[in-house]
């Protein structure tokens, strides 16, 4: 058996070492003085045509925060040199070699926009990996990448949202008259995701190409360039569970302490426990996001909302407390004011307005006090009326502090109502029309 073994690998190294010489003669042929720096067309005003496509492997990241997108893939690069063309059939039908990239011109396709802070080392690495070199002259260069690019973000609708991020690829410095770049066609599809390894934050919606061609300020001749674009959409389960769940308990407790009396102590405890929740949830919220005015997620203005209908309610408590239980007792409401929360508001929000407490006792209390008992029977009745009637007042005043306390924790819980039903229904109506 391992004399087998040893015929065999005996058999493939004869194999190898007679191929070897092969593929050197042709290598040393075509690049015998060969120069890299010049562009393999036979005429100084031809053009070099180049083809390129893109085989998406993975999406590595999506930072919202310093709105850059990073993937893994293949670029293809396809081109012809007339200078590395052999006969196959003088050198044992070989029709291809694999020759380091940096040894042979190729064309200086670079990414537009680029956030990689190493970009020229990674345009040296590309150039030590090999190339293939057709017998025909065609040439196959296709060297895996990180790419890290510009991506504007729209997080408006977070965490429902949809990004598109472009990836433009052009030649650094030739121009249309020397250079023109072309969507590769002798792949299957430019866009290839065969290889694409699902991201678990992001769905990968679309992957196409196109092909522009720009004049920049800068130059008289027009650029080409070929744009591959890349729609991604949310996964939303994750930020279901950990966020929007969550979300719904801290307003359902919200609602619930609209219902607690203006005087209540458990009120102020329960409204600044939720009010606490609502800013680390705002926290959790702008940490991820760019710190940026063109968007504000929707989710965050709805936390901010509803923070705001709490403190309200909260700020309302702690009034009418202070106002009713002042040491010179209840204070009164000033004219304005009652007219817009004891009239305007209570008719908008369809509240019963209480009529004045206690207007028959004191009704009663003037007829006694101008009857003949005044001076007979009751000698002290003016002391008493005025006693009566200070504690009236000051009931009244109680009263009507508290029923403005409950206008304002209407006000708020209607709005607070009103904003959660829109904002929860345009979020789930993005979403379903987006799928």
């Amino acid at each position: 058996m391992n004399s087998c073994i040893r015929i065999l690998v005996t058999i493939a190294t004869i194999q190898s070492l007679s191929a070897s010489p092969e593929e050197a003669k042709i290598i040393d042929k075509i690049l015998t003085n060969y120069n890299k720096l010049t562009r393999p067309v036979a005429r100084h005003d031809a053009k070099v045509t180049v083809e390129i496509g893109m085989t998406l492997l993975q999406i590595i990241q999506v930072d919202e925060k310093q709105q850059i997108i990073t993937i893994n893939a293949w670029l293809h690069n396809h081109w012809s040199d007339a200078a590395l063309i052999w006969d196959p059939l003088q050198h044992d039908n070989i029709t291809m070699v694999r020759i380091p990239a940096n040894l042979i011109w190729h064309p200086d396709v670079m990414l537009h926009r680029t956030a990689n802070e190493q970009m020229f080392q990674a345009a040296q690495h590309r150039g030590e990996q090999n190339a293939n070199i057709m017998s025909d002259g065609l040439v196959v260069f296709v060297p895996a990448m990180i790419i890290k690019t510009i991506c504007k973000m729209d997080v408006t609708w977070f965490p429902f949202d949809s990004q598109s991020c472009h990836f433009q690829f052009g030649s650094w410095t030739y121009s249309e008259r020397e250079f023109d770049l072309q969507i590769v066609t002798n792949m299957s599809d430019p866009t290839d995701v065969s290889e694409y390894v699902a991201n678990g934050e992001w769905k990968l919606v679309a992957f196409t190409v196109s092909r522009i061609n720009r004049k920049y300020d800068c130059c008289e001749d027009r650029y080409p360039s070929v744009l591959f674009k890349i729609e991604i959409k949310r996964e939303i389960l994750y930020y279901w569970f950990n966020l929007i769940v969550p979300a719904g308990l801290i307003g359902f407790l919200a609602v619930l302490g609209f219902t607690l009396p203006p005087d209540s102590t458990e009120k102020l405890s329960l409204g600044v426990t939720v009010l606490f929740s609502l800013i680390v949830f705002i926290n959790v919220i702008s940490e991820s996001m760019p710190s940026t005015s063109d968007g504000i997620p929707l989710l965050g203005t709805y936390f901010n909302c509803v923070m705001f209908a709490i403190a309200s309610s909260v700020v309302s408590t702690i009034v009418v407390n202070v106002r009713i239980r002042s040491q010179h007792g209840p204070q009164r409401i000033g004219r304005k004011t009652q007219v817009v929360l004891l009239r305007w508001l209570p008719w908008l929000l369809r509240i019963d307005v209480r009529r004045k407490p206690n207007e028959e006792q004191i009704q009663k209390i003037n007829k006694v006090g101008k009857s003949d008992l005044k001076a007979n029977l009751h000698p002290d009745v003016d002391s008493i009326k005025t006693e009566v009637v200070g504690n009236v007042d000051k009931d009244e005043l109680r009263e009507q502090w508290m029923f403005a306390a409950v206008v304002v924790e209407r006000l708020c819980f209607v709005i607070s109502i009103c904003f959660a039903f829109v904002s929860t229904a345009i979020m789930l109506i993005s979403a379903y029309t987006e799928d």
